[in-house]
């Protein structure tokens, strides 16, 4: 009789949400996790965003990057900031297409997607014609010039006492970008991220691309500068209620207590204190606040709301 293999252990991130102080109970399907219970953004999944080493979102942004920077060369030159601002605007929209597993899975509301790709576009070109954060830039680029090898059999190192120095021009050039003044010059980011998610995420772009060349000790101190050293627990079994996405089929679990998730196949937020049973197939669905008229996923039969209620509604035991 053979043995059967036990399963491999399934790993998610351990944070809070800022919003409401849950913990997360299950892992999240992109890098950017989101609470399982009121549905806000709460934190950034540093290894969820490297699982697809092909498409690792900081390589990608500089190839991307590189492919339109005379053009951000010649705006930057000519002070065109409205030209500079719609050449970001390129990059970050194919960035986000590129790179699906680092952004947030709301993206696929179009709606999200353009004030996600506008917010980052503002930010870039704020940091672009502002006076201090142009002055980190040249920084960074003397620390990266700076930067000393060493070779280890076929690998290449940059040594620790010439990382240091572009590791903190790093990491003041995205305490700049994210400081109360400049926060003022673009869009908010639609999720309503804290500033010190914001650094994170911006700041795993930088690490992604020097992991591979930096040593342990050196690694170790780049996460921890960088806020991604992060823990992650097993997952186990946590009680819910097994609602269907009423956007998409997808199955969406209701942890008693929970107000609002959101649908990791989808994007959509939805409401898990109240489900929805559908009359033609039983199915019992979650969905928005603010949604209208719909047909089920399942079985198309359309589910009307009469007057601000909705016919066949239930409440999600706690």
């Amino acid at each position: 009789m053979s043995k059967q293999k036990s399963p491999e252990a399934v790993y998610y991130l351990a944070s809070r949400c800022p919003s409401c102080g849950a913990a997360k109970s299950r892992p999240s399907a992109t890098a950017y996790v989101y609470c399982d219970f009121c549905g806000s953004l709460s934190d950034y999944d540093f290894r969820k965003a490297c699982e697809q080493p092909k498409d690792l979102p900081g390589p990608v942004y500089e190839k991307l990057a590189n492919a339109l920077k005379p053009e951000c060369e010649k705006a930057a030159l000519a002070n065109d900031r409205e030209k500079y601002l719609r050449t970001q605007l390129k990059l970050f929209d194919a960035w986000v297409d590129a790179c699906p597993n680092a952004v947030p899975v709301r993206v696929q509301d179009a709606g999200f997607k353009k004030q996600y790709v506008a917010h980052m576009a503002e930010c870039a070109t704020a940091c672009a014609f502002d006076p201090v954060s142009k002055k980190i830039s040249d920084d960074m680029t003397t620390a990266t010039q700076k930067i000393q090898w060493k070779q280890a059999g076929t690998r290449m190192w940059a040594s620790k006492e010439s990382f240091i120095p572009l590791l903190e021009t790093v990491v003041a050039n995205m305490e700049r970008c994210y400081s109360d003044e400049m926060q003022q010059q673009y869009t908010p980011h639609p999720d309503g991220a804290t500033s010190p998610l914001l650094k994170r995420i911006g700041n795993a772009l930088f690490v992604q691309g020097w992991l591979p060349y930096v040593d342990e000790d050196t690694a170790k101190i780049l996460l921890e500068r960088t806020g991604l050293a992060q823990e992650y627990l097993t997952v186990e079994s946590n009680p819910s209620a097994q609602l269907m996405c009423g956007h998409c089929k997808n199955t969406v679990p209701a942890f008693p207590g929970a107000k609002q998730c959101v649908c990791e196949k989808c994007g959509h937020k939805l409401s898990v204190e109240q489900g929805i049973s559908c009359d033609g197939c039983g199915s019992h669905l979650a969905i928005g606040h603010d949604a209208k008229d719909f047909p089920c996923p399942h079985c198309q039969r359309k589910i009307e709301r009469v007057g601000s209620q909705w016919p066949s509604a239930f409440i999600i035991s706690s």
